[in-house]
């Protein structure tokens, strides 16, 4: 089967919610509630009842669940790098087979040992961080999301790993690989810092918002949504949002010569300024108070 179903799977959802957005600020009014309450979510979310929508509803309190599943994945994945890359480890045939299966048999070895092996760091540093985050840090509301998001969320960290592994020089049959780390570009150190620094800033980020639902002794004392303030709330409404899609465009730099990643990168951009965009419009109908001057999710910009 020569046909790439990983590019597909992104291409497909991405201008899903571009159309999801376009009609959402256009044609809101007229959509079905059905329809919304399939994809408004959390403190935009639709207050209208609909027996029907409530049946594929789950709490939004489970986007934990990603991190649970996806943090011990890619450090899975990460021990199969080492495996194959500093061991000279052979891959089980059903991996070539899966990959073959989902990316095209057609694949090539794009992306290097060097920059496979630095990526999967970062993602194993970066979902454990928001491991942290959703189970000890966020403080979730009784909002519920739509299953289809839930499953889809799931779904894009194993699209993730597949997209990276399916082009790596050792997962490509014919390929092989050696791991050397002194051929990492100071360019791509660069990116791997950022990407640091920004997941970090997420992180400060989820601290200011769950002290908005605590007290001066830590107990969440209200579930409400409140302004939040300081840091990157000074200028726009979605610091949560743009450190995300630096994140993955700091993938995409490192990534450069890799034909699939950066549809998942599109995917992650298009969902998150989607979100941003939402957010900012809620707080600007809901608080006569919100600042005039934040921005959405570019400082200074939009």
């Amino acid at each position: 089967m020569d046909t790439n179903i990983m590019r597909h799977f992104y291409i497909f959802t991405s201008m899903n919610i571009i159309l999801i957005s376009l009609s959402l600020s256009f044609l809101e009014s007229y959509l079905p509630t059905l329809i919304k309450r399939a994809f408004l979510f959390g403190k935009f979310s639709v207050k209208t009842p609909h027996t029907i929508a409530a049946k594929f509803e789950v709490p939004k309190r489970w986007f934990r669940h990603f991190y649970i599943f996806c943090a011990p994945l890619m450090t899975i994945t990460l021990c199969s790098l080492s495996y194959k890359y500093l061991y000279n480890g052979n891959i089980p045939e059903i991996v070539f087979t899966l990959l073959d299966t989902l990316l095209g048999t057609s694949r090539k070895q794009l992306i290097s040992a060097e920059d496979a092996f630095l990526v999967i760091v970062l993602f194993n540093i970066h979902c454990w961080k928001r491991f942290y985050e959703s189970c000890f840090i966020s403080v979730y509301s009784n909002q519920k999301i739509h299953v289809a998001l839930y499953f889809l969320g799931l779904a894009h960290y194993i699209g993730v790993i597949l997209c990276i592994l399916g082009e790596s020089e050792g997962f490509v049959k014919g390929s092989h690989a050696t791991l050397f780390l002194h051929k990492v570009t100071i360019v791509k150190l660069i990116c791997a810092s950022i990407c640091l620094l920004a997941s970090y800033e997420q992180l400060k980020t989820n601290f200011i918002l769950a002290k908005l639902r605590k007290n001066s002794h830590g107990d969440v004392v209200s579930l409400e949504h409140k302004i939040p303030f300081n840091r990157l709330f000074k200028y726009i409404a979605g610091p949560l949002q743009l450190c995300e899609v630096i994140i993955y465009l700091m993938f995409s730099v490192i990534l450069w010569r890799a034909s699939t990643f950066h549809y998942v990168t599109f995917w992650v951009a298009s969902n998150q300024m989607e979100c941003a965009y939402l957010s900012h419009q809620w707080y600007r109908k809901t608080f006569t108070n919100y600042p005039k001057e934040r921005k959405i999710i570019i400082p200074y910009i939009w």
